[in-house]
Formats: C-alpha cells, sequence, structure tokens
C-alpha cells in the first residue's frame, strides 16, 4: 500500500507563498527605492524558504511506496537543518565563525542529500547500477571535502585543482546516469523499470482496488441480508 507523504501540501505551499510574497516584497521596495539591510533580509527569507520547500519536494519525489526511505527523510532533515541555520544566521546576526561554518556546511549536505535523492529516481538496467553506487559515493565524498575544507580552512593550489577536477566527475555523474535510465527503458522495457512516482501511482490504484473490492463483498453480504428468505415446505 502507499504510504502518502504529509509534508507534500505543506511544502507545496511553502514554496508558491514564499514565492509570492517574495515577489510582492520586492515590487514594494523596488516601488520605494529602499534597500536596508531589513528589506534584503526579508527578500533572502523567501529565497530560503523557497529554495527549501522545492528541496524538501524533491526528496519527496525520490520516496518509494515500500522501505524505510532513509535518504528522502535524511534529506528532508538536512534542508529543514540548513534552512533553520540561515533563517537564524539572517535574523539574529549571529557573527560566530563556527556557527557560519556549521550553517555552510550543512547546507552543502542538504543540497547533496536532495542531489543523490534526484539521481535515485532512475531506474537503470543491472549492468548500469554501480554507476549510481559508486557516483552517489563519489558525490558524498565531493561534500565531505568541501566541509573539510571549510572548517580546517584549508587553502592552496592542488586542493583547488582537486576540487575543480573532482566537480567535473560529480557534473558528468549528473548527466550520465539519466541517459543510462533512458537506455535502461529502451532495452528492458518501462514496465519493469518503474520510477518512484510510477511505483506509489500503482500502489495508489493496488490500493483502491482493495478497498473497492471489500467494498464490493461488503455490499454483497447486504443484499445477501436483505434477500427474502423462501418459506419452508410443510408436509
Amino acid at each position: 500500500m502507499s504510504n502518502p507523504s504529509r509534508l507534500k501540501k505543506p511544502l507545496l505551499y511553502g514554496l508558491i507563498g514564499s514565492v509570492l510574497i517574495g515577489a510582492a516584497v520586492g515590487i514594494l521596495f523596488v516601488i520605494r527605492n529602499t534597500w536596508t539591510w531589513f528589506e534584503l533580509r526579508v527578500v533572502l527569507t523567501t529565497v530560503v524558504i523557497a529554495g527549501a520547500s522545492l528541496c524538501g519536494l524533491a526528496c519527496d519525489l525520490s520516496r518509494t511506496p515500500k522501505g524505510m526511505n532513509l535518504m528522502p527523510k535524511t534529506g528532508l532533515s538536512l534542508v529543514g537543518l540548513a534552512a533553520i541555520l540561515l533563517l537564524g544566521g539572517l535574523w539574529i546576526e549571529n557573527d560566530s565563525e563556527l556557527y557560519w561554518k556549521t550553517t555552510i556546511c550543512a547546507s552543502i549536505l542538504a543540497v547533496t542529500t536532495v542531489h543523490v535523492c534526484l539521481l535515485s529516481i532512475a531506474r537503470l538496467a543491472n549492468r548500469f547500477r554501480w554507476v549510481y553506487v559508486i557516483g552517489s559515493q563519489i558525490i558524498f565524498g565531493y561534500a565531505m571535502l568541501l566541509c573539510g575544507v571549510i572548517i580546517g580552512e584549508i587553502d592552496g593550489p592542488d586542493i583547488w585543482r582537486f576540487i575543480a577536477a573532482l566537480s567535473i566527475i560529480v557534473m558528468a555523474i549528473t548527466l550520465v546516469i539519466p541517459i543510462l535510465h533512458r537506455i535502461s527503458k529502451m532495452e528492458v522495457g518501462s514496465g519493469t523499470l518503474a520510477s518512484p512516482i510510477e511505483q506509489r501511482n500503482m500502489a495508489s490504484i493496488d490500493e483502491e482496488i482493495v478497498r473497492l473490492q471489500e467494498r464490493i463483498l461488503e455490499l454483497e453480504r447486504l443484499k445477501e441480508s436483505l434477500r427474502p428468505k423462501e418459506p419452508t415446505p410443510t408436509l
């Protein structure tokens, strides 16, 4: 049976609301021609909420009807943590270096998890699945490397060249996996490799079929109970 997400509607409302409020506030500030730090914080707040909502919806797309869904749940948790830290830094005006390092690292890990969740939507043939497994490890390793550079304040041309090379690899993985998904669909068949969205739709249909079958049986029993009984013949 399908497991509907309770966060999908709040995330949608948060995305739509933040975009509308941000647009209205931006137009108001442009008309008033006032761009103080307060106005900038208001606009950045709507941007953070919109981005967090969009990332949360992206995690929800990778949710399957069965299983623990650890990756989508972890992504949602990290997105929420990063959004709280960013909003806190905007409005509390925390000048702590440790706070902002933690905030940046949380944001990097959140975006990385969302990235891997989106790549997991691709359904690959057996001979291609290693690409996603190794690719996700490289992507998470890339994120940890960035966090290490930020926390340790590592600097130097060698480390930045390595980061640039790793960025190219991450970009290549991001482009290759959807292509392999398309190839797998063409070779194996669209019915065999169903995406999480298709799996949830099929699970919802199966759930509805079961519910209708139970309702039909209930109506059959009710009909049988209302049927007049034939009188027993007398000798």
